[in-house]
C-alpha cells in the first residue's frame, strides 16, 4: 500500500482497493483513542484491523495523495463524458443544417405536401412546414392502406438517388440515438458539472501543494512530477470543454433559427433547450430508420433474385448450345455412314 501511495503504482494494489482503504481510514478521533491505548501501556493489544489503521495513518498525508489520486482518474471519466454530450449535440446540429441528404428528404415531405394540398390556394403553395408534421407522416395513409406518407418518402427519396445510395448510403436523417442523446443535454446541469471540476481542481491542487510541501524529500517524487503534469493537462481541458459549452449553445440557438423555429406556451426564445426542439424529431428519425432498413433489405433481394434469375438463364442458355451440338454431330455421323455404304 505504501509502495503504491508513493510511487502511484496500482499494480499491486488496485486503484479500486486503495479507493475503498481510503474509504474507511480512521478519523482523528478514532486515532486519537488508539493511540491512547497504546501509550496507556494496556495489556490488552490492539486488534489486527486497529493496528492496520494505526499503520495507515503514519505514511505521510495518505489521505491528501489517495484523494489526488482518485481525484485524477475521475476527473478523466467525468471530462470525457461531458465532452462527448457536448460533441455529439454540436456534430447533430451541423448535420441538421447542413446535410445535403436531409435537405432532400425535407424538399420530398415539402413537394409531396404541397401536392396533396394542390386543391388549397394558401395550403398548396407552402414554402416549408413546421417540424410537428415530421411526427405525423406515419399517420398518414394510401388509399388501400399499404403504405404510409412517410414509407412513400422513404421510397421516393431512395428512386431520386438511385439504387447505389439506397443499398449502401448512410441513413439521410440523423441517428436516432444521436438525437435522443441531444434531447437530453441541459447546458446549465452542463455548466454545473464543469463549474464543479474547477472547484475539485483547485481544492486537488491544495492538497498537491501540502503534500510537497511537508513531504520528506524522498517521498516527493515521482508525486509531483505527476500531479504537476496531470494539473497542466486538466486545466486546459476544462478550459477547452468550457468553451466547447459556449460553441454548443451558439451552435444550438444558430440550428433554432435555421428552422425558424417558434416556442410554444408563452416561452421566450432564448429560454429553448434542446429537450423542446430535438424530441420534434425522435418519432420521425427512429420511423424513417425503421423503414430505410428495411427498403434496403428488399432492394437487396430483388438485386439477388435478378442476378440468380439470369444466372439461371445463361446456364439454359449453353444447355441449348450444348443439345443443338449434340444433333449436329449425330447428323453428320449419319450422312458419313450413308456415304460410306454408298
Amino acid at each position: 500500500i505504501e509502495n503504491a501511495v508513493y510511487n502511484f503504482d496500482t499494480s499491486t494494489v488496485s486503484l479500486e482497493a486503495l479507493q475503498q482503504i481510503y474509504e474507511v481510514r480512521a478519523t482523528e478521533e478514532e486515532l486519537a483513542l488508539l493511540r491512547n491505548h497504546v501509550a496507556s501501556g494496556s495489556d490488552q493489544p490492539l486488534d489486527k484491523p486497529e493496528q492496520f489503521l494505526m499503520e495507515l495513518a503514519d505514511i505521510p498525508h495518505f489521505a491528501e495523495r489517495i484523494a489526488c489520486f482518485m481525484f485524477q482518474t475521475e476527473f478523466s471519466d467525468n471530462i470525457s463524458g461531458i465532452g462527448s454530450k457536448l460533441n455529439n449535440i454540436k456534430s447533430t446540429c451541423q448535420f441538421l443544417m447542413s446535410s445535403e441528404s436531409l435537405k432532400t428528404v425535407l424538399g420530398i415531405i415539402l413537394a409531396l405536401g404541397n401536392f396533396m394540398n394542390g386543391g388549397n390556394m394558401q395550403r398548396g403553395q407552402a414554402d416549408g412546414f413546421g417540424l410537428e408534421i415530421l411526427a405525423k407522416l406515419k399517420d398518414v395513409k394510401s388509399k388501400d392502406n399499404s403504405m404510409t406518407l412517410l414509407h412513400f418518402i422513404v421510397v421516393s427519396y431512395m428512386k431520386k438517388c438511385g439504387d447505389v445510395v439506397a443499398t449502401e448510403g448512410k441513413l439521410p436523417v440523423p441517428e436516432p440515438s444521436d438525437i435522443d442523446k441531444a434531447s437530453s443535454v441541459q447546458f446549465d446541469d452542463i455548466e454545473a458539472q464543469l463549474n464543479g471540476l474547477d472547484k475539485e481542481l483547485n481544492g486537488c491542487q491544495t492538497k498537491m501543494e501540502t503534500v510537497i510541501t511537508k513531504s520528506l524529500e524522498e517521498n516527493v517524487q515521482p508525486f509531483k512530477e505527476k500531479m504537476e503534469s496531470f494539473l497542466s493537462a486538466a486545466k486546459k481541458q476544462l478550459a477547452e470543454e468550457f468553451e466547447n459549452c459556449e460553441e454548443c449553445k451558439r451552435k444550438f440557438n444558430t440550428t433554432l433559427k435555421f428552422y425558424q423555429f417558434q416556442p410554444k406556451g408563452g416561452m421566450k426564445e432564448e429560454e429553448v433547450a434542446p429537450k423542446d426542439f430535438f424530441p420534434f424529431w425522435t418519432p420521425f428519425c427512429s420511423d424513417f430508420k425503421v423503414l430505410w432498413q428495411k427498403e434496403q433489405q428488399r432492394i437487396i433481394k430483388e438485386k439477388l433474385k435478378e442476378a440468380k434469375k439470369k444466372q439461371d438463364e445463361r446456364k439454359q442458355v449453353i444447355k441449348k448450345g450444348k443439345r443443338d451440338e449434340r444433333g449436329l454431330k449425330s447428323q453428320l455421323r449419319k450422312l458419313q455412314g450413308r456415304l460410306t455404304n454408298t
